[in-house]
């Protein structure tokens, strides 16, 4: 794959309605980025690459939140969302997050997420974090996932345990934050989209003036635990 620093204004961009675009990428087979919270798009043509089955999250454990599919069918791998350091070209590292509220009290010990690596250090930031009025808050736990796979494939999970648990509970807001490595902010990994295209109001998108929450296509995000 080619490989695109960004610089300036972004180049190879296509600002258009991501639906639109997305019915175009799947039958082109473009792959479709999305930045600065879906204000700009980045295109670029998706290879052949080979199936690998995903990794299934620990049967003994229960779903408290999951927006994964299921056989080849696990995230979209036609689209998603960057998560950039500022040497990308950016101002300010880009990180985004997705909100869930639990159905019951529970104690999460895994987090599973789809995501690429495009190019720059191939290391991401997942974590679970509190609700702060709306918007994420403070971290619980993170984990530190490299070696991410290549842009498009299927089914690669990254996928952070923590057998120590932490306790949700019912109706209260929790995020799942991706992010960049401060150190190294070359990164351009990229979070994908769920499969089916399911869309809700708890994306959150931080690129470096706060958090903006609003309603878009949610990330490929599980969240399991007791």
């Amino acid at each position: 794959m080619q490989k695109v620093k960004l610089s300036g204004i972004f180049i190879g961009l296509a600002i258009m309605a991501f639906a639109n675009l997305t019915a175009s990428a799947q039958t082109s087979k473009q792959g479709v980025i999305r930045l600065n919270g879906g204000g700009n798009e980045f295109v670029t043509t998706v290879p052949a690459e080979p199936f690998i089955p995903a990794m299934q999250h620990d049967s003994n454990l229960v779903t408290i939140y999951s927006t994964l599919g299921t056989g080849n069918n696990v995230y979209s791998v036609l689209s998603g969302l960057g998560i950039l350091g500022k040497d990308t070209g950016q101002l300010y590292p880009e990180k985004v997050a997705n909100g869930f509220r639990p159905k019951a009290d529970h104690v999460v010990t895994e987090v599973q997420v789809g995501a690429w690596h495009f190019q720059g250090t191939n290391s991401l930031l997942v974590s679970l974090n509190a609700d702060d009025h709306g918007k994420p808050g403070a971290p619980f736990h993170t984990w530190r996932f490299t070696n991410l796979p290549t842009m498009w494939t299927c089914c690669t999970l990254q996928t952070g345990k923590y057998p120590k648990g932490i306790p949700v509970k019912k109706g209260k807001m929790y995020w799942v934050m991706v992010r960049p490595e401060k150190k190294f902010q070359d990164t351009w990994d990229t979070l994908a989209d769920n499969f089916a295209g399911t869309q809700g109001p708890t994306f959150a998108n931080n690129i470096g003036f706060g958090w903006d929450v609003s309603y878009q296509v949610l990330s490929a995000i599980g969240v399991f635990g007791k």
